[in-house]
């Protein structure tokens, strides 16, 4: 079984090609506690300030694999240079397997999106190889979990951070709360956020009128994987 977090659909990508390759699964990752006895089990997810998004680790915390021989691996998607962010799941998890996979960089608040074809191509490329290895079950521990990663993750907003999101000109479409992977968003008559927040920006990016901005967003081109349109990434939270 493959778990995965995604908010734009890179993630979420990589986990059903590494599932097809696998001949097995992916189910998304939740706030509920979970127990697993696969013979493999993998964890997919992007990188936030150099670790682990916030729900991912505490599923990676409360996760049982009653499994004693069960393969663990898990990939951390990446747009920036987060090393040794996968390893933040070592302190809950025993990972046979733990690389990083660059990807397409979608966080607005600091960045343009870089969604070009050479990006698309080294990813894919990567990937290839993560599922040879994955297949043959090879060991590869990644980069380390450092004091400066705990540093950098410890600045990253936390569950109020919806609260300094901008709406305007919003239609009331509601697609924000549909695309919003922890069901933090209702709309009555524009968004209204819950403050538990994963600080992930689905909702951002998925707005088709791109009335919600955080930070440095405005005018900046919004990013959804070509290959997961919005309605599969709804679908796969929603079920």
């Amino acid at each position: 079984m493959i778990y995965c977090f995604t908010s734009t659909g890179n993630s979420l990508h990589a986990a059903r090609q590494i599932a097809d390759a696998l001949n097995t699964q992916v189910a998304p990752i939740t706030r509920e506690p979970v127990t697993c006895d696969s013979d493999i089990v993998g964890l997919v997810f992007p990188a936030f300030f150099w670790g682990a998004p916030t729900i991912v680790e505490g599923f990676a915390r409360t996760l049982t694999i009653t499994n004693p021989d069960a393969y663990v691996f898990a990939i951390c998607v990446s747009g920036g240079s987060a090393p040794g962010a996968v390893n933040a799941l070592r302190r809950y998890l025993r990972l046979d397997y733990a690389v990083e996979l660059k990807h397409v960089n979608n966080y607005l608040s600091g960045y343009e999106v870089n969604n070009t074809a050479d990006v698309h191509a080294s990813a894919q490329q990567q990937l290839a190889q993560i599922m040879v290895d994955l297949q043959a079950r090879n060991t590869k521990r990644g980069g380390y979990y450092t004091p400066l990663n705990r540093v950098i993750r410890r600045m990253m907003p936390g569950p109020a951070s919806d609260a300094k999101f901008k709406v305007m000109g919003c239609t009331g479409c509601g697609i924000c709360a549909k695309a919003c992977p922890v069901e933090n968003i209702t709309v009555d008559g524009e968004p209204k956020f819950a403050h538990r927040c994963e600080h992930c920006i689905a909702c951002v990016h998925a707005c088709p009128v791109q009335a919600i901005n955080f930070g440095k967003s405005a005018g900046k081109a919004r990013y959804i994987h070509p290959d997961v349109p919005l309605a599969e990434l709804i679908e796969f939270y929603q079920g």
